[in-house]
């Protein structure tokens, strides 16, 4: 892909996983144990990468022999990152949650200029200051459940550290394994590492329950959109403006709460428009920083 054309799959991702959290929401609002919530995302994403093994190589040559560690410390971050990003979902809502995670363009910018070289150019500065704006107005613009909000925003924000630090690693290695290796050797970690949230001889279960359903949809959506943003990455490099563009989730989280809130039921839709309006201002702000981004 040349110029920004690698900007449609997280684009295309972000939207996608704000229907997912909608979806995932509504699951724990009708009795989904959150640890169930977790591992059949991470089992989605896992499926979700597999069919890439058909067009994997092992590297030869010159390749580093540590660079196979690559995948395994992405594994454990991303894992730690979903943990947190489920912790903010249950205790908080969808609107917060989901745009906070924005967060991450900030760190990571931070460390992309100090583990890729190039440094990073002043116009990826002023799009994460905008996100970092956009996530003080979600946590800190008030509302009736203030705490459930600053819940939401602490665990959120400790997800985004989990999710840049793995992002700056996939840009560095993943281009030397190959997406088509690095990705489901990722997720396939990712997915074993649930055993540590929930028995495997209990993973027969997910597929049962009140809110099954809302399951297994916003597991399916997470899983695919997980494809589009990693793809990205490896393909561009560029894991600051992917990141940037996939901050476009928070947008689209609080869109789609007013204009399908109520539909599928959940409690967010009745929340008041003050307190939806500083949600909608905070992920504007997110909207913003892409555009600093891609100008």
């Amino acid at each position: 892909m040349t110029g920004h054309t690698y900007l449609i799959l997280p684009l295309f991702s972000s939207l996608v996983y704000a229907g997912g959290m909608i979806f995932l929401k509504r699951a724990l609002e009708l009795g989904q144990p959150p640890r169930r919530v977790l591992v059949g995302s991470n089992l989605a994403m896992g499926a979700s990468f597999a069919p890439l093994l058909f067009w994997a190589k092992v590297p030869t040559g010159d390749f580093p022999v540590w660079m196979w560690l690559g995948p395994m410390v992405c594994s454990l971050l991303f894992f730690l990152g979903q943990v947190g990003t489920f912790r903010a979902l249950s205790g908080g809502d969808v609107s917060v949650a989901t745009p906070v995670l924005g967060s991450k363009v900030v760190l990571t910018a931070v460390g992309s200029a100090f583990l890729l070289p190039g440094g990073v150019s002043g116009k990826f500065w002023l799009g994460a200051g905008l996100c970092s704006a956009g996530v003080a107005l979600l946590g800190f613009g008030g509302g009736e459940k203030k705490k459930g909000a600053l819940k939401a925003v602490g665990w959120g924000i400790a997800a985004a550290a989990s999710f840049s630090l793995t992002d700056v690693i996939v840009a560095k290695v993943a281009p030397h394994l190959g997406l088509a290796l690095f990705g489901p050797v990722m997720m396939a970690g990712v997915a074993m590492l649930s055993v540590l949230v929930l028995p495997m001889w209990a993973w027969g279960g997910l597929a049962s329950g009140s809110g099954k359903g809302w399951l297994g949809w916003g597991v399916g959506m997470i899983g695919v959109q997980a494809v589009g943003v990693l793809s990205a990455i490896v393909i561009s490099g560029d894991p600051i403006g992917v990141n940037v563009v996939y901050a476009l989730r928070g947008l689209w989280s609080v869109g789609l709460m007013v204009w399908v809130g109520r539909w599928v039921g959940n409690r967010e839709a009745g929340l008041p428009g003050k307190v939806m309006a500083f949600r909608a201002a905070g992920a504007g702000l997110l909207f913003g920083a892409v555009w600093a981004v891609l100008a």
